[in-house]
Formats: C-alpha cells, sequence, structure tokens
C-alpha cells in the first residue's frame, strides 16, 4: 500500500513515510514486537543498562553491526524514551530528531554517523548529506538538545512531568 501511495503521490512522500513510521509504532506499542530477536536483544540490552555498560560504545557497536533492535533498545533505555520514538527517529528521512538525540547523550561524530547509515535506506547516505548532516550536528548546542530531550520525554510521559511539576511546587 505504501508503495501505490508514493506512486500515486510522489510530493507526499516524506509525509507518507512519516505515517507510515507513526502507524507502525503505534501497532508495536499496542501490540508488542513480533520477532523472538526482539525479546533476546531487550534482555541482552537490559542486562547491559542494569549493569552500567550499556554506553556510547555499545550502541556504537551495535549500529556498524546493524543490529537496529539493540539500537532501538538501548538508545531508548539511554534516552527514557518509548522504542517507537526511538525508531521513528533513527528510520525518518528528517534526521534532526536522531541528531538531537546523539548530541544530547554527547555522542561522537562517529557514533552518530553509525546511527544515521544504520538508518538510511539501503544504509546509504551521499556524501554531501553526510557533510550537511556533520555541519549540523556540530551546531547543535548540548543543553538545548537535553532540553529538546526533556520536551519529548514529557509528551511521552505525561504522567511524569505532572508529578514532577507537583513535586517542585510543593517544595516551594
Amino acid at each position: 500500500m505504501r508503495k501505490r501511495l508514493e506512486r500515486e503521490r510522489p510530493n507526499m512522500l516524506e509525509q507518507i513515510q512519516s505515517s507510515v513510521t507513526d502507524v507502525a509504532g503505534e501497532l508495536q506499542s499496542k501490540f508488542g514486537p513480533v520477532s523472538r530477536s526482539y525479546y533476546v536483544a531487550k534482555r541482552v540490552v537490559t542486562t547491559q543498562h542494569r549493569q552500567g555498560n550499556l554506553n556510547e560504545d555499545s550502541i556504537s557497536i551495535y549500529a556498524r553491526s546493524h543490529k537496529i533492535e539493540e539500537v532501538t533498545i538501548g538508545l531508548s533505555l539511554l534516552c527514557s524514551l518509548p522504542g517507537d520514538v526511538i525508531e521513528r527517529a533513527l528510520l525518518d528521512r528528517n534526521r534532526e530528531t536522531l541528531l538531537l538525540l546523539a548530541k544530547s547523550l554527547e555522542f561522537s561524530w562517529a557514533t552518530t554517523m553509525a546511527l544515521l547509515f544504520l538508518g538510511a535506506k539501503d544504509h546509504r547516505i551521499t556524501a554531501q548529506e553526510l557533510r550537511d548532516l556533520e555541519r549540523d550536528y556540530g551546531r547543535v548546542n548540548i543543553e538545548t538538545s537535553r532540553s529538546v530531550l526533556k520536551l519529548y520525554q514529557s509528551r511521552k510521559h505525561p504522567g511524569d512531568a505532572d508529578t514532577k511539576r507537583g513535586s517542585a511546587l510543593a517544595t516551594q
């Protein structure tokens, strides 16, 4: 169906891709992942996180090994965001969210580039696009990216934000 829509409405390609990603994320959130490999990846990465061994190096290794499930779970844990948000950031043609997440975690350009290639169609990015992305990544302020991450977190966990706001008000 997506291919048909892309053929019939090439001017809406980005919107179609974003909608498909949104629907896939909602289905996954509602019904859970379908593959056994996801459960194995989740167990491994969660254990790594619990032991304090989930870090930039492990994410970079997973990305360079094209292990998207491990990267998705790992970034989800490191950013405190749902997996569908991370998956959307990885696979979306608009790379801004992924750049912001990587910067908020203070990832190097090498790790960020591995994440960009992981999510790119056929794991390919043109040289010009890569230069543009590197320039954009260099311009992103760490504090600003962390503020954006907090905004994403509050949107995905509205109860948590209300609780924190309530606690802050209570201490005033």
